[in-house]
């Protein structure tokens, strides 16, 4: 049984190492990380700060993961959670949510090879405009060059 189911993970290995993409639309996806912190372009908005909310898909390959329920085989929620929170709250300070989100992806991308694609969409629920409105908000897909 051992030797039959080592035989199945390295089939496995095969399929998601050949293309990076293994079963092609796998996504692992964080929604609602809310962090505070001091971006934007009006001074105001550095000196007192505000919420930004950041949503992830995570393109990468799960064939194994879910074959195997091993945590050891997926991206690591808390690790991304982590390095999201370096870019948006720790790192230096973007006048333009456009950048942001730029830095987010290049984050990610540095930092988990597994993942081949990230679509990150960042919300500054509290817009400094002259009438109401839920958030406004940037979506940014981009993918690894190979």
């Amino acid at each position: 049984m051992a030797r039959q189911l080592g035989a199945f993970a390295a089939t496995l290995r095969g399929l998601c190492s050949a293309s990076g993409r293994g079963a092609g639309s796998d996504e692992v996806v964080l929604r609602g990380l809310s962090f505070y912190a001091r971006h934007g372009v009006l001074p105001a908005e550095a000196e007192l700060g505000q919420n930004f909310v950041v949503d992830l898909k995570l393109g990468c390959c799960l064939q194994r993961a879910g074959t195997l329920d091993d945590v050891s085989s997926t991206v690591d929620y808390s690790a991304v959670y982590r390095e999201v929170k370096s870019v948006v709250v720790e790192g230096r300070r973007h006048q333009l949510i456009e950048s942001l989100a730029t830095d987010i992806v290049e984050r990610v991308l540095e930092k988990f090879g597994q993942v081949h694609h990230v679509d990150v969409f960042v919300k500054k629920p509290q817009v400094a405009l002259m009438g109401q409105l839920e958030y406004a908000g940037v979506r940014l897909r981009r993918s690894r060059v190979e």
